[in-house]
């Protein structure tokens, strides 16, 4: 065990990487939340499967949401943190959720097109969760 003294930059990615697996766990909880609402509206309103495929395009968010945390820190791990390395994952990745997107929005539609509904929700909720824990960050500071 070392008794040196961690470093400020050590501290703060200590703290960086506790913030963002808050948000991240914030975030699928508000997206569990705003899936069952919207599964109950659209079921009620328009047809189980409008629920159903709105709750797919959630669920397509978070495999995406987990796929890019795995590619970062297979990345970090394995030394590969170049631009083109990573650049490259993120285009294999978002082309296989659009992919998936696209196939469902053409087998289900017109309501397929709600899986691009869930999909920008999530985004959305990603998003708010990220910059409302930096608004908390820039207050405190």
């Amino acid at each position: 065990m070392s008794t040196e003294p961690i470093t400020d930059k050590e501290i703060d990615y200590q703290l960086a990487l506790r913030s963002a697996a808050r948000n991240y766990n914030k975030s699928l909880l508000i997206s569990a939340i705003v899936g069952l609402i919207g599964f109950v509206v659209l079921w009620l309103t328009v047809s189980l499967d409008a629920g159903i495929l709105f709750c797919v395009g959630l669920g397509l968010g978070v495999l995406n949401s987990q796929m890019v945390q795995r590619s970062l820190v297979r990345a970090v791990t394995d030394g590969r943190s170049d631009r083109k390395t990573i650049s490259f994952g993120v285009l294999r990745r978002l082309s296989l959720i659009t992919l998936l997107a696209v196939g469902i929005a053409v087998l289900y539609r017109p309501e397929g097109l709600l899986v691009f509904i869930g999909l920008m929700i999530f985004q959305m909720i990603s998003l708010a969760t990220v910059l409302g824990g930096l608004a908390r960050q820039v207050r405190g500071a």
